[in-house]
């Protein structure tokens, strides 16, 4: 699915609770990790629900995992948006409206969008110290 395709879709839902749904229905687009393999990724605090984040911009690389299913479904959203940015775009990303953008960040806790920032920030500063 494209990032499009999510606009899409997200455009058509009338409710939180219809945008909720969504985001659920997302999250299970994202592999599940075992406890071995998040012990080796960067786990990412002040997030309202526990939250593993590693971005690598060349070659391009994510992998995200959260154990909360709306989180979940927010990082399959993430991953599908920056998949699709050139490398020019990395070092000014705003994640924040992008899901403002989808009418998605007003009905988030302030913990979910600080966790978002975190990521915004991990990915520009990997856009400035990797060679693009």
């Amino acid at each position: 699915m494209t990032f499009n395709e999510i606009e899409q879709q997200f455009s058509l839902c009338k409710s939180w609770e219809e945008r909720y749904r969504l985001l659920i229905q997302l999250s299970r687009s994202l592999p599940k990790y075992t406890e071995s393999e998040l012990a080796n990724l960067p786990e990412i605090y002040g997030c309202e629900s526990r939250l593993w984040f590693k971005f690598q911009s060349e070659p391009r690389l994510i992998q995200a995992y959260s154990d909360a299913r709306l989180m979940q479904g927010i990082l399959a959203i993430v991953i599908t948006f920056v998949n699709e940015l050139p490398k020019q775009e990395l070092a000014k990303l705003d994640l924040q409206a992008v899901f403002n953008q989808l009418n998605i960040a007003k009905n988030l806790t302030s913990t979910r969008l600080n966790g978002l920032k975190q990521i915004s920030e991990i990915i520009c500063h990997s856009a400035y110290t990797q060679p693009i």
